[in-house]
């Protein structure tokens, strides 16, 4: 793990606009994690998936300065706008999008937070949250970290994420994003009956792991999930693969 801060570049901010109710509601129905958890400096990843259960699109969900922000990958917010967008009038919500900064941190566990700061990701030895800088004057530069050094610590803490061109390819469990991203007793949600059978029913034939490796070559044997980041001479890739293959 590497700690410290990063200026999020290539993140958009949607914000979900409606009473407090009526956005909860309209997530709850459509996303895969329970925003009934969320709290002014909890927040939580997520995803929205298809009827059949393939992941469309990961983001975070925060509720900062008593907005509904969904934090989401540039290239990734039409996914979601176009199928939320539908759902909409039925809460009286819209979505706008703002133009705020948004910083990653990563600390390490216990450590204080900042106000408008949003935990995300927790483990024994580190935290990964990020702060929504409104007035957008909080970090100037890049931050100590790099993108990719940011990206890495995610998937050493077992988020592995899809990218644009992964959109409807995976469910959650292939991706380990059950543990992650996906919860099983809020109920109704789109895709939930096809995860849930999964998850009780199903036995899981692939896995994605984090694997670190010095050439592509080395997991030639794997499907690469998202992308790989390099550190050095490492490369970290999140890899897909049969469950009897990573021994």
């Amino acid at each position: 793990m590497k700690y410290g801060t990063v200026n999020l570049k290539d993140i958009t901010v949607i914000h979900l606009k409606g009473d407090f109710d009526s956005v909860l509601n309209l997530l709850q129905g459509q996303v895969t994690s329970d925003c009934t958890l969320i709290t002014q400096q909890l927040g939580q990843t997520s995803s929205l998936c298809n009827e059949k259960g393939f992941i469309l699109c990961n983001f975070e969900i925060v509720f900062n300065q008593n907005k509904w922000l969904i934090i989401i990958e540039e290239d990734q917010k039409d996914v979601f706008l176009d199928e939320i967008t539908k759902y909409l009038p039925f809460y009286r919500v819209s979505a706008e999008l703002l133009s705020y900064k948004v910083i990653g941190f990563v600390k390490k566990k216990d450590q204080a937070m900042l106000p408008n700061e949003h935990l995300i990701l927790s483990s024994d030895i580190a935290t990964l949250s990020l702060l929504i800088d409104v007035d957008n004057d909080y970090l100037n530069g890049g931050g100590d970290l790099s993108i990719d050094h940011w990206c890495i610590n995610r998937k050493i803490m077992g988020d592995h994420q899809i990218q644009l061109k992964e959109t409807g390819k995976y469910r959650p469990h292939e991706l380990g994003q059950h543990d992650t991203r996906v919860s099983f007793s809020k109920g109704c949600f789109k895709g939930q009956e096809i995860i849930a059978r999964m998850e009780y029913l199903g036995k899981l034939k692939k896995e994605t792991r984090l694997i670190v490796h010095s050439h592509e070559k080395e997991v030639s044997k794997f499907i690469i999930i998202g992308q790989s980041f390099k550190d050095k001479d490492k490369i970290f890739s999140s890899c897909l693969g049969k469950k009897d293959s990573f021994s």
